[in-house]
């Protein structure tokens, strides 16, 4: 553990400021010397609200919890540069990606192919010509964009978790599964659990490594490991 957050693997039996003005990116990390960049919309997390209308997409309306960098983030991509093998020419799978932090630090850290994933929820918040509407998955591409060549082996799908349909669209263009499953900050809301116990297990490659970084909220975060994974993966 890191602080007041938890980092555990769980295993199985200069060019990017060209792109975007450097007031709206904000650095999450410095891998081998260059930094990893998202498009920094948490600025705009007091300044959000519903969208006007209905949504046809999931989530959402004003809700920027997906659009900032949770505090697990940082201290999952420390864990991850300091143990390079476990993204290192592998196949990597970001749950909950959000703004696409952790899977971005991957793939510069060397991963074969990374996918991003996260629910496609829609958010109207101020920007710097009156309100704007952004989507979290095309906010995801952006953050692609914005780091250049180092992810290049970087993509996007969307999957709620124990969404069915979300699983085997990913399942149809990666059918091998992946090596290795990060997230941060999921387990906040034991609820979810089952869904998301479900997408891994069922996303996750033969010898897969989960690593999953969290605060210890209300108590149950660790029963997430020790019952709604095991005995698939050993907590290590």
């Amino acid at each position: 553990g890191h602080g007041d957050v938890v980092v555990t693997h769980i295993m199985m039996s200069a060019r990017a400021f060209a792109t975007a003005a450097v007031r709206r990116c904000r650095v999450v990390a410095t891998i081998d010397g260059a930094p990893v960049v998202i498009n920094n919309l948490a600025r705009f997390y007091y300044h959000a609200r519903p969208l006007e209308g209905p949504s046809t997409r999931d989530g959402g309306h004003g809700d920027l919890t997906g659009f900032r960098v949770w505090e697990s983030a940082s201290e999952l991509i420390a864990h991850l540069d300091a143990n390079r093998m476990l993204v290192e020419d592998r196949s990597v799978l970001e749950l909950g990606a959000g703004t696409g932090s952790v899977g971005l630090a991957a793939a510069a850290m060397g991963a074969k192919h990374v996918v991003l994933t996260d629910v496609d929820s829609t958010v109207t918040v101020a920007g710097d010509e009156g309100w704007e509407e952004r989507g979290r998955l095309d906010t995801l591409l952006e953050n692609i964009e914005m780091n250049g060549e180092r992810a290049s082996a970087v993509s996007v799908a969307a999957l709620r978790w124990g969404n069915a349909g979300h699983a085997a669209a990913i399942s149809a263009r990666w059918p091998h599964g992946f090596d290795t499953i990060v997230a941060s900050d999921t387990l906040y809301s034991p609820r979810m659990y089952d869904s998301l116990a479900a997408t891994i297990l069922g996303l996750a490659a033969a010898d897969a490594v989960a690593v999953l970084a969290f605060p210890m909220r209300h108590g149950e975060e660790r029963s997430f490991i020790e019952e709604c994974l095991a005995p698939a993966f050993e907590s290590v």
